[in-house]
Order: structure tokens, then sequence, then C-alpha cells
């Protein structure tokens, strides 16, 4: 077996490798929840594998065994999404059964208890996010503007099948596997906003108790209101905002906040955010010594993680490139 975490920038990529079956799911427990596998299929040598990454308030990993196990967790430890990668599988918590494809992960609430079921001759290969309790409720208030004192109780599985899910899915997996190889996206400055985004896009895509809230109509506040938030935005450019973080700064909900963004400038909080770092950047490129300093330096300072965006962007507004700019700006 083998076991092992890089610490990068306060996120830690986590290998486990196991050829015994309680040795794997003791190590797999420790990364998600504490479980035991209740049947194995017959495979010559059993073998387990798990790639995970732990950033903030997510973790994230693929896991997969050689074979059609069945494994059960007594309990779940904050949120849990399971996304079956090949086949089908039935997972059944607090005695509610789901089934679950490809195109439709299965969730599980703090507290509950989980159980999969694999078929015969298949093997058990699914992305699973173990999402922190006090995160996703402190993200489910600022959407609502509220308190929240109940756990969020999910209704049936997550549709990925449509654009929306489908798009979530894409941003999980492709920050998943940025982050375990150790990319820039661990950094605490982008790392941050996209668990923000992930866990919003979960909740206004899944089924709870507070959905129909989520989902109703809310009104746009005073046009003073985008002053205050630009003004908060234009002080905080170089931390890792989220959209919670300027919605708390002006006393709203994020969901009011953008309708008053939508409402007054056509545009949103998160356009003004990056708008306002792409001028930043263009600053520090004039200013900067083309021996000393590279764009890819500026671009991540200013929480660009995709630095082709950020080349086109910059061009649109500026009529030039990053390294034009850069080479002769000064």
């Amino acid at each position: 077996m083998t076991y092992g975490r890089d610490r990068v920038s306060s996120a830690d990529s986590i290998r486990v490798a196991s050829s015994d079956v309680e040795e794997a799911t003791e190590q797999v427990g420790r990364v998600f929840h504490p479980h035991r596998l209740t049947r194995v299929g017959a495979v010559d040598h059993f073998h387990a594998d798990l790639d995970a990454v732990a950033v903030g308030p997510m973790v994230s990993g693929r896991l997969r065994y050689n074979s059609s196990s069945d494994l059960y967790c007594p309990v779940i430890d904050g949120y849990h999404v399971n996304v079956p990668l090949t086949g089908r599988l039935l997972s059944i918590s607090d005695g509610r059964p789901t089934t679950v494809l490809p195109s439709c992960a299965a969730l599980y609430g703090a507290g509950a208890d989980a159980r999969i079921l694999s078929p015969e001759h298949s093997k058990l290969n699914i992305f699973a996010v173990k999402i922190e309790r006090h995160a996703l409720h402190a993200t489910l208030q600022s959407m609502l503007g509220r308190q929240v004192g109940e756990p969020i109780r999910f209704v049936g599985g997550l549709d990925l099948s449509g654009p929306d899910g489908r798009a979530w899915w894409t941003l999980l997996a492709n920050t998943h596997r940025s982050q375990f190889l150790g990319s820039m996206m661990r950094d605490p400055r982008m790392a941050g906003p996209l668990a923000s985004s992930l866990m919003t896009g979960l909740l206004a895509l899944a089924d709870h108790q507070f959905s129909d809230e989520l989902r109703a109509p809310v009104t746009a506040a005073a046009p003073a209101v985008v002053a205050r938030a630009n003004e908060y935005i234009e002080a905080h450019l170089a931390e890792p905002l989220t959209i919670a973080d300027i919605a708390a700064a002006v006393g709203l909900s994020t969901r009011a906040l953008q309708r008053t963004f939508q409402r007054h400038t056509d545009t949103s909080p998160m356009q003004v955010l990056r708008t306002m770092r792409l001028r930043r950047a263009h600053e520090d490129l004039c200013a900067g010594d083309p021996g000393t300093t590279s764009v890819t330096t500026i671009a991540t300072r200013w929480g660009f993680t995709n630095h082709g965006r950020f080349a086109q962007d910059y061009r649109k507004t500026y009529g030039t490139s990053p390294s034009e700019t850069l080479r002769t700006c000064r």
C-alpha cells in the first residue's frame, strides 16, 4: 500500500493504493468517511486506488476498486456527492433508494447513512466530494440572506445531463484535476472562489427544502449599494474574494446583490471584480521590467488562472497583448 500527502499552498494531494481490503477501507475512510465493504466481487487480485485532493472545505477524489464492491457508511460527516464514472449504481440513504449514473449523482446529507451497491461483473469507479457542513451552510445562508438552523435535506439525485449540470460537473472535474496536479489553482486566492462557486452551484441545482426560496424572485436594492460594493471590491482586489464576501460587506444576500448589479449596471459583481483586476494587471505590466517580470507572474498575482483567457480579455480591453505592454509601456 502507498499513502502520501504533498503539502502545497494549504492543499493536500492524497494518493492511496492498496491490495488489502481492510487497509484500503481504513485509508479511504480517513479521507472521506469511515465505512466498510460489505461485499467484494470475485477478482484474481483485489486492488483499490484513490487520487484525492483536500483544499479548504472540500475533499474531492476518484476512487476505483477492481471489483463489483458494495460499501456501507453509517454516518456522513458533512455533506457528500458521488458521481459514477462508469456504469450504474444503487445508492440508499436513510432508507431512500436512488439509481445513479454518470449523468445523475447521488447526494448525502449531514448525519445520514449511505449504502452503495454495484452490479455484478462491474467495477466500483466513482468520483466523490466531501463538503464540510459549516461551509455549505454558510454558502446557503449567504444565498438566502438569513440564518439557517436546520440541516440541508437533499431530495433525489443531482441531474448532470442538462447544460447547468454539465457545466457544474466540468468545473468540479477540472478543478480537481488541476489542484491534484499541483497547479496554481491550489492558491487560496483561486481555490476559495472555486469552492464557493461549486457549493453555490450545488445548492442551486439540487432539490432540497430551501430550493423554492432560492428560486423565488428577489428585489434589487438601491443604486447606492453598487457604489458601496465597488468600493469594497477595490479595497480587497488582492484577496480571494467571493460573491458571498461582497454581499456580506453590503448587507445583502448573494442573489439580491446579483440582481442589484444586473438592474443598475447590466453586469455582475464578479465581472466588476475581473475588470478591476485587469486594470491592476495593466498597471503592473506598464510599470514592470521585462528583464525581471513575467506576464504569468502578474496575471497570477491578480487572480487570473486561465492565462489564455487573460490574454484574450486583455487584448480586447487594451488593444494589445500583455507581453507587448510589458515590453513597450515603460
